[in-house]
């Protein structure tokens, strides 16, 4: 998981908790999702494999693309 990150946030405490809470209030979408898991255990684990390779608790990796960049062929 984010082998090919360019990017890292430190959601570490109250970002990851709103997080998941933000998730939890999307309450009709998670109802049609069968045998889901909780967004206070799904998203922790994610973030800290995140965290792990940037050296925090918790984090969000991204790759970050050059929009401006010339095409590569």
């Amino acid at each position: 998981m984010g082998d090919d990150a360019t990017h890292g946030v430190d959601v570490t405490g109250e970002p990851l908790r709103r997080g998941v809470a933000s998730l939890e209030a999307h309450a009709a979408y998670l109802a049609a999702l069968p045998d889901h898991p909780a967004p206070a255990d799904l998203i922790p684990m994610f973030a800290a494999m995140g965290g792990k390779a940037m050296g925090v608790e918790h984090a969000v990796l991204f790759r970050a693309h050059d929009l401006q960049a010339p095409p590569e062929f």
